[in-house]
């Protein structure tokens, strides 16, 4: 299968928030946290949103936003039917090499403790820097010293 990114445009954003919303959902509720609209329109104006395209059709996004030395991955959404397909191995490989190419000593994140993705982040080279009220904030360093 191909797959590609792309910048995201005006007409991606509703698809982005209802995406995020639903995959996002059981983690919030379970929370007790409401889904704020306001922060998800807000918040696309100051993050890098691409899109993830498989054989051309949209199938999930990323969002990053640089973060001091690293380049934070501060969301990544796969349409559920497309999810257990190596595309979200792909989408993290794909940050880490954006993070080297723009200059960054690596890539950050924050991962509720229930999320299958966690074993992803840890098989793909993240380690535990701390973890806040269940949220595991990883981090990935590009260069084997962690300067």
């Amino acid at each position: 299968m191909s797959w590609l990114l792309r910048p995201a445009v005006e007409n991606d954003r509703d698809f982005c928030e209802s995406l995020s919303r639903s995959n996002m959902e059981d983690y919030l509720v379970s929370r007790g946290i409401p889904w704020d609209s306001t922060r998800f329109l807000t918040s696309w104006t100051e993050l890098d949103n691409l899109m993830i395209l498989a054989e051309g059709q949209v199938v999930g996004l990323l969002r990053l936003l640089p973060e001091q030395d690293a380049l934070g991955l501060r969301d990544l959404q796969i349409l559920p039917a497309y999810q257990g397909r190596g595309i979200g191995t792909w989408a993290v490989e794909q940050v880490q090499a954006l993070a080297v190419e723009r200059g960054y000593q690596g890539v950050q994140l924050r991962v509720y403790r229930e999320n299958p993705a966690l074993a992803l982040y840890a098989r793909l080279g993240f380690s535990t820097v701390s973890v806040v009220d269940g949220t595991i904030h990883m981090r990935w360093y590009a260069y084997s010293d962690r300067l």
